[in-house]
């Protein structure tokens, strides 16, 4: 009986193990076969990218998440900027507060600061426009991960390019602070 049991239970415990192992094996799989797609991923001039219904957008809607995250970076780094926005929009509606959607936030302020900061002042309205859409993203992003430093780092960066309130400038210096000026008064009245 104390030997049935003892079977049993390695028996048990090995079938667990087999089932444990077979499932790593099949996420491995899976993680293979994406990094494979994701490593095809090939960046198209910008121009063909800016094509509506390129081979870009068409791919997009059935490919895995993770490799529409890789080609949509690779469409940002090449300067497809609209195609590259769509394709981080479709992932951050999907996903929204997972790590993929995280990151694709992420990397889209990245874009736009990106674009709102290489422009210098040729087009200033519009940089401004793309400084704030970044920090909008990654204010987004520190809600939901605080500890984020990354996001941070790149938000105190943006705030630098394109500060939001005038109250700074708009306060006097602490020299002219301590300059006090009294009304009507005479210098000979003051002892």
């Amino acid at each position: 009986m104390k030997r049935t049991l003892i079977h049993a239970a390695f028996g048990t415990v090995a079938i667990c193990c087999a089932a444990w192992g077979v499932s790593s094996w099949v996420r491995l799989q899976h993680a293979v076969q994406i990094n494979r797609a994701i490593a095809a991923v090939s960046a198209p001039a910008p121009a063909n990218a800016a094509k509506p219904g390129s081979q870009d957008e068409r791919a997009g809607d059935d490919e895995a998440p993770q490799v529409r995250l890789a080609r949509a970076t690779m469409l940002s780094k090449a300067g497809a900027y609209d195609a590259a926005a769509r394709l981080y929009n479709g992932l951050i509606h999907e996903s929204r507060l997972d790590d993929l959607g995280r990151a694709a936030l992420y990397d889209l302020g990245n874009m736009y600061l990106r674009e709102g900061s290489g422009d210098g002042g040729a087009r200033v309205l519009r940089s401004i426009s793309m400084v704030n859409e970044a920090k909008a993203r990654y204010r987004i992003v520190l809600r939901s991960t605080p500890g984020d430093w990354d996001a941070r780092y790149n938000l105190e960066r943006a705030l630098w390019l394109a500060p939001e309130t005038q109250s700074a400038l708009d306060q006097p210096d602490v020299k002219e602070q301590h300059n006090v000026k009294l009304r009507d008064a005479q210098s000979m009245d003051l002892p």
